[in-house]
C-alpha cells in the first residue's frame, strides 16, 4: 500500500485537505477515496476530517477515480510521433496503459483509440500494446496503429533491438560511477504485484551511469537490454539504491517525493515497416524537473 510520511509544517489540519495537497488528486476526489477504502495514519483508522501533523505516517489503497474536466490526462495527448503504422506518445504519470482486472478508470490505450485506430493484434483489451509503463512512470512510449507493425514491433522487443533509455533519482551514493546489473527477475509467489531478483527467474540485463550526485541522493541514466516488469526498480533496490518514493521495493527516506521518480527518457528503433532509423525524446515532467530543483538546492546549487 502507498505511503505518505507528511512534510513539515502541518500543525493539526484536516487530512483530506493535506492529502489534496500532496496527491494528484482534488479534495472531492480525496473524499471519494476515503469512501471506497480505508485510510491509516500511524496504524490505526483515520477519517477525512481528522486533523494530521508533521511526520504522521499515512498509508492507503490507491484506486483509479473517474478523471474530472480539468485532469492532465484529459488534455490532449502529448503526440511525440504519428504515422500509418504506429504512434508515440510522452506518457504522464499516473495514468494505466490498458484495462485490466483491477483497473478502473481511464487508461491511455483509451485515450489513444479515441484519437486514432489501433492494432487488432494483441491480447483482450490491449489492442496495439507492444509495451507497457508504470502507471506513475513518465515518458515515451509506442502503440501500433497497423497489424504488420504490432506484428514486427513485437519482435523487435523480443530481440532487444529497441533501445530504452531512462532517468531515476535513486536513494543513496554509489562508489562507482557506471555499473551492469544482470541478475535474473521473477514475480514473488506470495504476491502477484510485486517482482523479485533471484537465480530462478528470467533473465534481466541493466546498465546505469551517474549524472549527478547530491548529498543523499543521485540522477542516474539508466539503459535497459531486457524487459522484465519492473527491472529498473527491481535491479536498483538489488544493488542498495532502491528509486526515490519507491515504497515498494524499499525507499525509505525522509524526503517526500511525488511520486516513483522514473522517467522513460527515449526510445531508438528502425521503423517497423520503413526500416527507417526513429530516435525520440521526452523533456523531464514538472514534478521531476521542481523534485531536481529541490535537491539542488538542498547540495547549495542551482539547476
Amino acid at each position: 500500500m502507498p505511503t505518505i510520511i507528511l512534510p513539515e509544517g502541518i500543525l493539526g489540519e484536516r487530512c483530506d485537505k493535506i492529502l489534496s495537497q500532496i496527491l494528484p488528486l482534488s479534495r472531492a476526489n480525496v473524499r471519494k477515496s476515503f469512501e471506497q477504502c480505508p485510510f491509516e495514519c500511524n496504524g490505526k483508522k483515520i477519517h477525512l476530517h481528522d486533523k494530521v501533523y508533521t511526520g504522521d505516517i499515512v498509508t492507503y489503497e490507491a484506486i483509479d477515480l473517474p478523471l474530472g474536466k480539468n485532469s492532465k490526462c484529459n488534455l490532449c495527448l502529448d503526440i511525440v510521433f504519428e504515422d500509418k503504422d504506429l504512434i508515440i506518445i510522452n506518457k504522464p504519470a499516473g495514468i494505466v496503459i490498458h484495462p485490466g482486472v483491477n483497473v478502473r478508470g481511464k487508461t491511455l490505450q483509451e485515450y489513444v483509440l479515441e484519437h486514432c485506430a489501433l492494432s487488432s493484434l494483441g491480447q483482450e483489451g490491449r489492442s496495439g500494446v507492444v509495451h507497457r509503463l508504470d502507471k506513475d512512470t513518465t515518458g515515451v512510449i509506442i502503440f501500433a496503429k497497423s497489424d504488420r507493425a504490432f506484428t514486427r514491433l513485437v519482435r523487435n522487443f523480443a530481440c532487444h533491438t529497441i533501445e530504452k533509455r531512462y532517468v531515476c533519482i535513486i536513494q543513496g551514493t554509489p562508489a562507482l560511477n557506471t555499473g551492469t546489473i544482470e541478475i535474473p527477475i521473477a514475480r514473488q509467489t506470495h504476491d502477484k504485484i510485486r517482482m523479485i531478483a533471484c537465480p530462478s527467474g528470467k533473465s534481466a540485463k541493466t546498465t546505469w551511469i551517474v549524472r549527478k550526485r547530491f548529498e543523499h541522493f543521485t540522477l542516474v541514466d539508466v539503459r535497459i537490454h531486457t524487459g522484465r516488469t519492473h527491472q529498473i526498480r527491481v535491479h536498483m533496490s538489488y544493488i542498495g539504491h532502491p528509486i526515490g518514493g519507491d515504497l515498494t521495493y524499499g525507499y525509505g527516506g525522509d524526503f517526500i517525493f511525488p511520486r516513483v521518480m522514473l522517467h522513460a527518457e527515449s526510445i531508438a528503433l528502425a521503423h517497423p515497416l520503413t526500416g527507417e532509423n526513429l530516435s525520440f525524446t521526452a523533456p523531464l515532467p514538472r514534478d521531476f524537473s521542481e523534485t531536481l530543483e529541490n535537491l539542488y538546492s538542498t547540495n547549495g546549487e542551482k539547476k
